[in-house]
């Protein structure tokens, strides 16, 4: 089953990759390796394993999103208006 997701934040951590956000909550698990494709430049399609990780950001409420952090990827090489399709 394939499930797509539009990306609502994307950051480079450096010498790790690219990190994209989801506005979901899903049941996938962390540090797991999920295959997916995502759209690159040019409308390119581009495949890797992406892991699961949590972000939590305390304002006047906790708010938590899922990201997800692309394996051999960089932000510069995904384009706006990407979304992430697990497959």
């Amino acid at each position: 089953m394939t499930e797509q997701f539009e990306i609502i934040e994307k950051f480079e951590i450096t010498n790790r990759g690219a990190v994209v956000v989801i506005e979901a909550i899903t049941e996938r698990v962390p540090g797991k390796p999920y295959k997916v494709e995502v759209t690159g430049k040019d409308n390119e399609t581009l495949t890797t394993e992406a892991y699961k990780e949590w972000l939590l950001r305390h304002t006047s409420e906790p708010v938590e999103k899922e990201a997800y952090m692309l394996k051999g990827l960089h932000k510069k090489d995904l384009a706006e208006n990407t979304s992430i399709t697990f497959v």
